[in-house]
């Protein structure tokens, strides 16, 4: 009878240790994978990482946009990245700008010219 009463404290403490392991796992999950950690920094068409500039299609996107509501366009940093036809329309209309040079690419104003 006692070893019945003892095995059954042993998996009340098996369960509270789990369970406390496991939520000090999502602490230490949640405390190293912060918002501002994972912001990505741009400047310009680049992306600044600690070895330097590198440009990526985030940072060039970021700039279509940036330009496009500088001349009044109404339109966000999600759209132009998921939408790729908004991107063209844009680079197509906006392209002469020295902004996007480097952004629109080949969808510039002056390829289709």
């Amino acid at each position: 009878m006692q070893n019945a009463s003892l095995s059954g404290t042993g998996t009340r403490r098996g369960k509270a240790a789990a369970l406390g392991a496991a939520i000090l796992a999502v602490a230490v999950f949640a405390a190293t994978t912060s918002p501002a950690a994972a912001k990505i920094r741009c400047k310009g068409i680049f992306q600044v990482t600690k070895n330097g500039l590198i440009s990526t299609s985030r940072c060039r996107d970021r700039e279509i946009a940036r330009t496009a509501r500088s001349y009044g366009w109404r339109v966000s940093d999600a759209e132009v990245s998921n939408n790729p036809l908004k991107k063209v329309r844009i680079c197509q209309a906006l392209g002469g700008d020295t902004r996007l040079k480097g952004a629109c690419g080949a969808y510039g104003a002056r390829t289709f010219r």
